[in-house]
């Protein structure tokens, strides 16, 4: 009985893992960070520099566009979201993200090219919508808008700034937001006091049913006002006995739920459900907001050819091959510090370089076309070296290559991939 107590407890914590850290990371957007108000629902933000070591408010960001983001509330009805005609050839793409943290819909430079575009986004309880016009309907009341807008350097700002001055929200009625706040995702009465008014706010998927219903005598209850007060005591001492235990597996689940290509572990898509629904929660922990894979493929390394964890004590060379990455937009290799709960961020380092792309400046490339990036925490010596050079940490690292609007053969990966070698 204590093992199968056991595995309903943690399988409700896979379940809700991922609405939890949506609800946490709009909790902290809406509360306001140091150098930030905070955001009202159905209102945007604009982040007018790109992301560096200081960027904390989402896992992995990338240092290659501007983010906006705004969080819709569709429970005062349907909000209308609208982006005035963009320049040509600039890299842009909005993803509209469930509480679940599935992408339901995505406006871009792929779909709509330098636009004009506006559609109506509605809620799951909407019925009176306009008949002209384009409309989207949502899976439930909470949307993450998730905007990126190419930057090509520091100079380009202020044509990025101005992209983002393009992109409207406008909602209909007042909303009722959520009242629980997201405290710590290690409390259990916190975890599905969240979960349970998420979930009543964002119907789950028919399919869900079967799961569902086993975690229901845990606590996992769509829509009730304290789940962990109804709980008996043998329930609530596996929870708290096992949700520190959770929160490692899930971490485990994102290193082993993947498949190594040329070296490099890549993100697949599983098709049973109950190994879903830990993926799901997996990437939530490692990727938050991560884009569909026609819109980016990302592939990472968080080992050598020696099986090795990557450490910046030692200096690695990695190389793009002269084919380069088939991409229609842009790549970009990032390097980040992994943190004791799983998350990762950009590492401080003396040239403020957080990745390296095909849009860097003065790169040295070789005469074959190809391109030799150095990564190690000293600086090197060499100036052809120093200009290729990605700084790590002295510790851990990861590696994260991104292909935005990747050509066919690099959403099948069949093309030579970068070689990391050790020096």
């Amino acid at each position: 009985m204590s093992q199968d107590l056991d595995a309903a407890i943690y399988d409700a914590f896979a379940y809700g893992f991922p609405l939890y850290e949506v609800a946490r990371t709009r909790y902290q957007d809406m509360t306001g960070w140091t150098d930030q108000a905070g955001l009202a629902p159905n209102t945007i933000c604009h982040d007018r520099r790109l992301a560096d070591n200081q960027c904390r408010w989402i896992t992995t960001p990338n240092n290659d566009t501007l983010y906006s983001r705004a969080w819709l509330d569709l429970s005062g009805g349907p909000v209308r979201v609208a982006v005035d005609a963009l320049p040509p050839d600039r890299y842009w793409s909005i993803a509209f993200m469930d509480a679940f943290t599935n992408n339901f819909a995505l406006l871009g430079q792929h779909q709509d090219a330098t636009g004009p575009v506006a559609i109506t986004l509605a809620g799951p309880d909407d019925h009176d919508l306009p008949i002209a016009g384009r409309v989207i309907r949502a899976p439930g009341n909470d949307v993450w808008l998730l905007a990126r807008w190419i930057v090509n350097g520091e100079d380009d700002l202020a044509a990025a700034h101005a992209m983002q001055e393009c992109l409207s929200v406008t909602p209909c009625k007042p909303v009722r937001s959520p009242a629980v706040k997201p405290t710590d995702s290690m409390d259990p009465a916190n975890f599905l006091a969240v979960v349970a008014e998420q979930l009543g706010r964002n119907p789950p998927p028919a399919e869900d049913a079967p799961m569902l219903s086993r975690i229901a005598a845990v606590g996992m209850v769509p829509g009730a006002c304290d789940p962990w007060a109804s709980l008996p005591d043998a329930t609530r001492h596996a929870w708290q006995a096992g949700i520190a235990a959770a929160h490692g597996r899930l971490r485990s689940a994102f290193m082993s739920r993947r498949r190594k290509i040329q070296g490099w572990w890549v993100l697949d898509k599983l098709e049973d459900a109950e190994a879903r629904y830990e993926w799901r929660a997996a990437l939530a922990l490692a990727g938050l907001g991560a884009l569909p894979p026609d819109e980016a493929v990302y592939i990472g390394r968080t080992t050598g050819d020696d099986g090795q964890v990557l450490n910046g004590s030692n200096n690695y060379c990695l190389t793009i091959p002269r084919q380069g990455i088939p991409v229609e937009a842009f790549w970009s290799l990032a390097l980040y510090e992994p943190t004791p709960d799983g998350r990762r961020f950009f590492v401080e380092n003396a040239i403020d370089r957080y990745s390296i792309g095909d849009r860097t400046a003065q790169l040295h490339y070789e005469a074959d076309h190809s391109l030799h990036i150095y990564i190690q925490h000293k600086m090197p010596a060499e100036p052809t070296r120093r200009a290729n050079w990605l700084p790590a940490p002295t510790g851990p690292f990861h590696l994260s290559l991104r292909a935005y609007r990747p050509c066919p053969e690099m959403q099948a990966l069949a093309v030579p991939l970068p070689i990391l070698s050790l020096e």
